[in-house]
């Protein structure tokens, strides 16, 4: 009798083994289409690219005893290779620092006429740009753009933009979401009577102008302490730590100057 039901269990051992075959391939067809979502993902992560853009804003101080005056006023400039300016402009003078995808950094005194020029051995565009795509919490790199991160407070319309509101410590930040998080207003309150914030002047999207990164062939080259202090011999109510401090980034500068061609 054994033998009668022995080709019925080979039948259902069959069926068993072919339903676990079945099985095992549609578990490594899921784990391979994770794997490839996964890389596909990513992929997109490293492939979302700076957005270009110009803005202006101005700085207000606002004193304790309730006067206000302007500071300055700032404008900072993107390039769709990941290449940044910022130049300060106050009522004694103006200044630029540009930030190239390459790695190559310049300070300039447009009042001076006068430049200081190093090399970053390893640029990391993307962890100095915001990512929209995260509520401009993290930068185009993935990571927080700041430590600690930032925290959201959600979103608002500034100046007709879209923007998102996010604060740490003292600051508080507005972001345009649809020109690459370009900063549009902020404030940073140093006491419940004192405060600075800064209101946009102007933003447009697209590349800037490429006078913001040209950089005149006759200004001079000079260490930062003479670009931060003026030369040495000029140099009024400097104290012996400011010295050292200066002294300190006029080392870095000759580790990391570029060297004439």
């Amino acid at each position: 009798m054994p033998g009668k039901y022995f080709p019925k269990w080979r039948t259902i051992l069959k069926w068993v083994f072919v339903l676990v075959v079945i099985g095992l391939a549609a578990e490594a067809g899921r784990l391979l289409h994770l794997r490839i979502n996964a890389r596909t993902n990513a992929q997109a992560v490293r492939g979302r690219g700076p957005i270009p853009y110009t803005v202006t804003v101005r700085e207000i101080i606002h004193a304790p005893d309730g006067t206000t005056r302007v500071s300055r006023e700032i404008t900072e400039a993107v390039r769709s290779d990941g290449s940044i300016v910022y130049r300060n402009s106050t009522s004694k003078g103006s200044g630029r620092g540009l930030y190239f995808s390459s790695g190559l950094h310049l300070s300039t005194d447009e009042i001076h006429n006068t430049k200081t020029t190093m090399m970053n051995a390893n640029p990391d565009p993307a962890s100095s740009l915001r990512d929209p795509t995260s509520k401009c919490l993290n930068s185009l790199a993935g990571k927080p753009f700041t430590s600690p991160p930032e925290t959201l407070l959600g979103e608002e319309t500034i100046a007709g933009y879209r923007t998102v509101k996010i604060t740490r410590d003292i600051i508080t930040e507005w972001h345009a979401l649809d020109y690459g998080c370009a900063l549009v207003k902020d404030r940073w309150d140093f006491s419940s009577t004192e405060f600075t914030e800064k209101e946009l002047v102007a933003l447009v999207g697209g590349e800037p102008d490429a006078t913001l990164f040209d950089v005149p062939a006759n200004y001079r080259e000079v260490p930062p302490s003479e670009s931060i202090w003026g030369p040495k011999k000029e140099r009024r109510f400097c104290n012996e730590d400011t010295e050292k401090f200066l002294q300190m980034m006029d080392e870095d500068y000759k580790r990391r100057a570029v060297k004439p061609q």
